[in-house]
């Protein structure tokens, strides 16, 4: 029986961050830190497998092996993670919809993206009960059913979202599959009822936008001071109900030049509440025109590289302030929804596409929910023709080889639209997370004083 042969892994990188090398692999998320004797060890090392298929050093190539630094010679790296990924695009274990049962708003974000968009659009009982039937034909062969509530500001309809949301759980029930929701709202509408009445509507996850302290979001919000402080005071009182409830509060702080410190002021005001529970996600928002889904907002947006030291500086300062950061490196499956065969967005007049941010607008929509032909929905929603249906990062030019690919899968599929001149957004600032998540797992990150 012939030897087992090796090779250095296709997703090893060489990293530098704070004036510290190292090396990571983007499959295993392993990652080796050295000083330049042992990088050009290393370096050498895999010169040596690379050439012959082994490692003079047997231990070293054990520990190689272990790390994920060094694969068999035989395996085909690229081709299997394109062969997982095009798995995942078709997989019919869930059915994942965002549902947006109206448009209007009662804020006026100054950096909505939404804000041409027909305010007024409301679903209507026909439309409702056309999805309603969509899903319950699209559920057949599907394990679990993913409900995203979306807007415009999904609350203002919330009986329409307790009718449909029992209409998908029976539909669930009947079939023995799961139901979970998810909601993105401004949360100014959240009352204990309402929070309450979330663990009974399946809620596992919401996300409500921050834009710093009472005045910046009363500026940013279009909303008067009283009505700012009034929703501070009530999202801060209620915080522990809301993630009892739910499990996953993603707290979303939109940023730019002129609020680049406003992540740090809602968390201090967190934190002055004893809000610190560690389901408590804060995440900065990048604020920008480059990919076309905000195309004109009145804000001097930060480039790639400022946003990038943004997040670093965020990521210490959750950290010495006692709280998770959520934003590890992981191997993905999908880079978002939209390439997914099973993944649908639907807006309040019942038109179908999917992508998530472009709800409401034409852009993606390729069907709508006919209420008296759903048969024609359905046949529409199966071709094989979908917007992003034949998305493939693996045959991208900007990504093509790309030593990081798995843990971003080419970022936003528009990114890659024949026309688009795009670059990479991951490379940016990602040594610095990747090393700060090494720290932070060694215990070597500054931790809150007593």
């Amino acid at each position: 029986m012939p030897e087992q042969g090796w090779k250095p892994s296709a997703f090893n990188v060489e990293l530098d961050a704070a004036g510290r090398r190292f090396v990571y692999n983007s499959i295993s998320l392993q990652m080796l830190e050295l000083d330049e004797a042992t990088l050009a060890c290393f370096r050498d090392s895999m010169d040596e497998i690379r050439l012959g298929g082994r490692c003079a050093d047997e231990r070293m190539l054990q520990c190689f092996l272990a790390l994920g630094f060094v694969v068999p010679a035989s395996e085909a790296e690229y081709e299997r993670e394109q062969t997982q990924f095009s798995s995942s695009k078709a997989d019919r274990d869930t059915l994942k919809i965002t549902l947006a049962p109206t448009m209007a708003c009662n804020l006026r974000c100054s950096y909505c993206f939404q804000q041409d968009f027909a305010p007024s659009r409301n679903m209507k009982a026909e439309v409702q009960n056309g999805v309603i039937e969509f899903v319950r034909r699209k559920a057949a062969g599907s394990r679990r059913l993913v409900v995203q509530w979306f807007g415009g500001e999904p609350l203002l309809r919330y009986e329409q979202i307790v009718s449909m949301t029992e209409a998908f759980q029976k539909i669930c029930a009947e079939r023995d599959m799961i139901y979970e929701a998810e909601m993105l709202t401004n949360g100014t509408l959240l009352t204990p009822e309402i929070i309450d009445s979330f663990r009974r509507l399946s809620l596992r996850a919401i996300q409500i936008p921050m834009d710093g302290d009472i005045a910046t979001y009363a500026r940013r919000k279009g909303a008067t001071l009283k009505r700012a402080e009034d929703f501070h005071q009530f999202l801060l009182g209620h915080m522990p109900q809301l993630v009892a409830a739910v499990g996953s509060v993603k707290i979303r702080i939109n940023v730019d030049r002129d609020n680049a410190d406003a992540g740090k002021d809602v968390v201090r005001m967190f934190n002055t509440h004893g809000c610190c529970d560690p389901r408590i996600d804060f995440r900065l928002g990048f604020l920008n025109t480059r990919d076309g889904i905000i195309e004109c907002i009145p804000h001097d947006c930060l480039s790639d590289a400022e946003f990038a030291a943004a997040e670093a500086d965020f990521r210490q300062f959750l950290a010495r302030e006692g709280f998770r950061v959520y934003d590890e490196p992981f191997r993905r499956k999908f880079p978002c929804a939209a390439p997914l065969e099973r993944n649908f967005t639907i807006d309040p007049s019942g038109r179908i596409g999917k992508c998530v941010p472009a709800i409401g607008s034409d852009e993606s929509v390729f069907s709508r929910i006919y209420p008296e032909n759903i048969e024609r929905t359905i046949a529409e929603t199966s071709q094989a023709d979908a917007p992003y249906a034949d998305y493939d990062p693996f045959e991208s030019e900007m990504c093509r080889k790309c030593a990081l690919l798995p843990v971003c899968l080419g970022s936003c599929p528009k990114l890659h639209v024949d026309g688009v001149a795009a670059s990479c957004r991951v490379k940016e600032g990602f040594a610095e997370k990747v090393l700060f998540h090494h720290d932070r797992s060694r215990g070597a990150i500054d931790a809150p004083s007593a």
